[in-house]
């Protein structure tokens, strides 16, 4: 069997200083005078050769060709000034420098081999002798193009000898390492596989077959800030943020990142983050199988939240090993020698699931510290939520990110719901599920989701999950789409126990009070400060009651599948069980439905702070909150009182000065971003108007008739206030920043700053394409101004016959500048 190459580019290095070598003297050496070493080419092949001379009878001298000495290869490279460099995985340090070398340049001559080389006529090499024929590029080609097509016989023979390693029949007595990850990542994906989702395996594999983008991404330094704020508060007030340097669609992530290894990991260390629900789970099982199909390597796969303090490495020994062999006690020595080997051998990709889920403060440093010993030699893809990657920047800075983005819409939403309402030929299942099954209904759900008052819940559904519920929903119901996240998710719970009817049927009381339960449980969950989606069984218990006692509570929860077992916790001498909420967005639901009183998020006490409560910063209670807001059967009055409690939020903790007056304080601002998120949940506020303005006001400056100019925010609150304008209500939003754009004492700066904002929110929206349009052709603005207003207007204006119009007089425009017209 050919050994394996793939990853030691320290003998890549070695190849391509012997070759480049031999390029070398090919070009100055006169093979004619039969040299100890030549290099002759012949059209696209460099024959290696050499010439011994000895003496004859009568005291005549006979050259014979015999091939060349590695100490000639060796004497060419150092007189062309490449050193070979030693692999450290074949140094020898009890060696002589110069057999080292001699040694090295051994290895550089079998991988030669190993990459095809073809030995010329009969090997002498036996007596210290070689003679071979390297097939390149051509003789009048450039070094660095031959050596070009050395690196990619490297590649192709990487692939090659893989696909032999993998299709090698082993011998009765050694394991069939293939199989045994395959066993086991089809164990896995059944137990990480949103089966409530899909009614059958053909639908099933349809939607998978739907990936979201990816982009290669990289965290952005925030900006100075300004003296006005404090370094504390200013690296809080600055949202950490992503630059998007590529993209790439699903088919070609697998070919070039996967398989190719492009990047400047070479894809060997890749973190793929993203919001719940984005399909991170799923994308790490297309790749699991993607490896093992395409014989890349053997896969294991990791969901981090079963750590549970172990290491890495003895959880690959201890657990994961132990049941992949399927053995009673414990793994035999050999057994995990040969286990190691498989990863010092490179032949491991360890996939690791769900960083967000360990029970530890920083997940991603603990990994970062963990990928040592033979396991650092695994290829390495982990997933982790945006959020949790963001707290943790820097601990795996060796990591390339890939950022899963949304679904985009109109397209692969439109695409998603015409293959979940398909027409196929179903085995026989409940009512429910077949019910109006067909292209009408999706039809009606898609005429329904794109209307332009959608916005919020078109930006909802861009998301995998909640896009599959939205379907699951609308199958069995007559109702419209909801305005608010709360409305969809109390579908999406009518909708799962519909679903569960016939095999678990529950009552309308019973419904409700594992609701409540299911309420506390997640509200004190999410108050942990560690493991808030792990919870283990005496805490699921002090709520739901103990599974094995009366209280029909707990198995229900099991059966219903809010809650599933996802492991044991391993600090437990009892093996405790451990338990999870469906989704961790399931748990936020049901948590808001546990809030009674607003007076839980926010209890300000002035004097003494610490006897009050403030949930509202609480970055984990926010989606908790808007879903709070959202709630129907929580009266107005209530809604509003706490609006109004945020907007009049008083920290008592310093003052930030804005304009030519004392403004809010740093809480403040942050109770007041959050009142604006507020409003577009509680879309009914009667302080959403003035609270939009005050957003608007804030990111983009108001005029002041004292001073007669536009005055702005100092840094950074304008930035914060305009990355909060598209989390409030948009309808609002866009009316804002369309009368602040018709405002005649604008200056162009501002107004290119508020069309950018109309191009982030305004998507369909006819007043902001009407604003847009009528920038656009308004001679006496600025070309800067014009060429910003088109290109938001190509951001919101898809399938506008108004917008087009506009654009295409613009175009016809002579009177603009070339860079305008082409925008």
């Amino acid at each position: 069997m050919s050994r394996n190459i793939r990853g030691d580019e320290s003998a890549l290095e070695n190849v391509l200083s012997l070759v480049e070598a031999l390029l070398q003297l090919s070009e100055e050496q006169d093979c004619e005078s039969k040299l100890p070493l030549c290099a002759v080419w012949d059209a696209d092949k460099l024959r290696i050769t050499g010439y011994k001379s000895e003496q004859t009878r009568g005291n005549r001298s006979k050259t014979t060709e015999v091939g060349t000495k590695k100490e000639y290869l060796l004497k060419q490279i150092k007189d062309a000034g490449k050193t070979l460099k030693l692999p450290p995985q074949k140094a020898e340090f009890n060696l002589s420098q110069d057999k080292r070398e001699l040694d090295e340049l051994q290895t550089a001559l079998d991988w030669l081999k190993e990459l095809g080389v073809r030995e010329d006529q009969k090997s002498t090499k036996s007596q210290g002798y070689w003679k071979f024929i390297l097939t390149l590029k051509h003789q009048t080609a450039t070094i660095k193009e031959n050596l070009e097509v050395v690196k990619q016989k490297w590649k192709e023979h990487q692939k090659t000898n893989l696909k032999e390693t993998f299709q090698t029949q082993t011998t009765d007595n050694s394991l069939d390492w293939q199989e045994i990850c395959r066993a086991m990542l089809e164990k896995h994906k059944r137990l990480t596989t949103n089966e409530l989702l899909f009614a059958d395996d053909e639908m099933k594999f349809e939607l998978e077959a739907i990936h979201v983008p990816l982009a290669l991404v990289e965290r952005t330094k925030p900006k100075k800030c300004s003296e006005d704020i404090s370094a504390e508060q200013g690296s809080q007030l600055y949202e950490p943020s992503y630059e998007e340097k590529q993209r790439f669609e699903h088919q070609a992530f697998l070919e070039q990142i996967i398989r190719d290894g492009v990047g400047k990991t070479q894809g060997h260390r890749i973190a793929l983050i993203g919001e719940p629900g984005a399909g991170k789970t799923t994308q790490l099982q297309t790749i699991a199988f993607w490896i093992l199909n395409n014989n890349l390597g053997l896969p294991i796969w990791i969901s981090l939240a079963d750590l549970q303090g172990k290491s890495v490495e003895n959880y690959l020994l201890q657990d994961w090993l132990k049941n992949a062999l399927e053995v009673v006690e414990d793994v035999t020595k050999e057994d995990k020698n040969a286990f190691a080997d498989l990863f010092k051998n490179n032949r491991v990709w360890l996939l690791l699931d769900a960083a967000d889920e360990m029970s530890s403060l920083q997940p991603l440093t603990e990994i970062s510290q963990q990928l040592t010993g033979w396991v650092k030699y695994a290829r390495v893809v982990l997933t982790c939520r945006v959020n949790v990657w963001e707290a943790n920047a820097g601990a795996l800075a060796d990591f390339e990110t890939y950022r899963l983005l949304n679904f985009e819409y109109p397209q692969q939403v439109q695409e998603f719901i015409e293959k979940w309402f398909k027409p196929r030929n179903l085995t026989p299942q409940p009512p429910l599920l077949i019910k109006e099954r067909g292209s009408n209904k999706g039809e009606k759900l898609w005429q329904e989701l794109d209307k332009a008052e959608r916005q919020r819940i078109q930006d909802l559904v861009k998301n995998p999950l909640r896009l599959a519920l939205l379907c699951s929903t609308w199958q069995g119901s007559d109702k419209g789409l909801p305005e608010t996240k709360a409305g969809l998710y109390q579908q999406f719970v009518e909708e799962v126990y519909k679903w569960k009817e016939n095999r678990f049927p529950t009552t309308e009381q019973q419904q409700q009070e594992l609701n409540a339960a299911l309420g506390r449980l997640a509200k004190r969950a999410i108050d942990q400060e560690t493991s808030r989606f792990r919870l283990p069984h005496k805490f699921v218990r002090e709520e739901l009651g103990d599974a094995k006692q009366q209280s029909y509570l707990f198995p229900l929860a099991l059966k219903l599948g809010w809650l599933n077992e996802v492991g044991v916790a391993a600090e437990s001498a009892t093996k405790e069980k451990v338990y999870a909420f469906y989704h961790p967005t399931f748990e936020e639901y049901f948590a808001a439905l546990a809030i009674d009183d607003w007076h839980e998020f926010l209890n300000h006490v002035p004097d003494k702070p610490a006897l009050g409560v403030y949930r509202i910063f609480a970055p984990q209670w926010k989606e908790v909150i808007l879903l709070w807001l959202g709630r129907e059967d929580v009266g107005r009055e209530k809604k509003e009182e706490f609006i109004q409690a945020l907007v009049e939020f008083d920290d008592g903790c310093g003052e930030y000065r804005a304009f030519d007056r004392v403004k809010k304080g740093f809480y403040e601002f942050r109770a007041y971003f959050l009142a604006a998120a507020g409003v577009d949940e509680w879309k009914n506020s009667c302080n959403a108007d003035a609270i939009v303005a005050e957003i608007v006001k804030w990111g983009f400056g108001e005029f002041k008739v004292e001073q007669n100019e536009w005055v702005e925010f100092l840094t950074p609150i304008p930035e914060a206030a305009r990355t909060a304008l598209p989390q409030t209500n948009r309808i609002k939003a866009i009316a804002a920043l369309v009368e602040l754009i018709g405002n005649p004492q604008l200056d162009y700066s501002t107004r290119r700053q508020a069309a950018e904002g109309l191009g982030e929110i305004g998507s369909g929206n006819q007043k902001a394409i009407d604003a847009l349009v009528e920038l656009i052709g308004n001679p006496q603005l600025d070309d800067d101004t014009r060429r910003q207003a088109a290109e938001s207007l190509g951001e919101i204006g898809s399938g506008n016959q108004k917008a087009i119009d506009a654009l295409v007089e613009l175009i016809g425009n002579p009177q603009l500048d070339d860079d305008t017209r082409r925008q």
